[in-house]
């Protein structure tokens, strides 16, 4: 299967689990209906997008978004980080957009916060893949959960990381950590963790 075909799979997934994932029902809300009529975003959006923050997309995501500029509030990534359930929603290139205008907007390093974190929670949090930032103007986030958690894309890596790879920021407590490489092994995770392949051989 390639990623496409995975989240098809994940949609119908979604419509069949709402309950399991405790979600509200997306046909009965509409979510479903307003979903399946977003658009992909166009190569020009995509490429002027990449302009605007001086950065060049990982060629999985862009073929993500070429299929759903977003997924308003159908929440098609859901995911398990650090085992926590979290549904997130695709932001559109649009609302990633404005959402950067107030959020990851600047940076500013974990030790600039000595009233949240003790130097044995900034310890904890150490990973080399991560640079030590609760903010960072290179971090893009692009899928979000309830309003307070974050996915992002990395553009400034930790030495053991890699560029493009995918953040999670949560706040209250406010915490940023590693949750995978790329787009592909989000949404491999998500087949993988709620046996979906296995559920449509049955």
């Amino acid at each position: 299967m390639n990623l496409i075909q995975k989240i098809k799979r994940i949609e119908q997934y979604v419509l069949e689990n709402f309950e399991e994932l405790d979600l509200d029902d997306p046909i009965e809300e509409g979510y479903w209906e307003e979903y399946q009529e977003i658009p992909g975003a166009s190569q020009k959006e995509i490429e002027a997008f990449e302009k605007k923050f001086s950065i060049k997309l990982p060629k999985d995501f862009k073929a993500l978004y070429s299929y759903k500029n977003g997924s308003k509030y159908f929440s098609i990534l859901p995911s398990v980080i650090h085992d926590v359930e979290m549904s997130f929603s695709l932001m559109s290139l649009e609302q990633m957009e404005k959402t950067k205008q107030y959020f990851q907007n600047r940076d500013a390093l974990l030790t600039e916060f000595p009233d949240f974190f003790t130097e044995e929670e900034i310890e904890k949090m150490r990973d080399g893949r991560i640079k030590p930032y609760l903010f960072h103007k290179q971090w893009i986030p692009f899928a979000e959960y309830c309003d307070s958690c974050y996915l992002m894309l990395d553009f400034a890596p930790g030495k053991a990381g890699k560029e493009g790879q995918i953040l999670c920021y949560v706040h209250d407590p406010d915490s940023v950590t590693y949750a995978a490489e790329n787009i592909t092994d989000v949404v491999g995770s998500i087949i993988k963790d709620n046996h979906i392949v296995k559920r449509d051989r049955q």
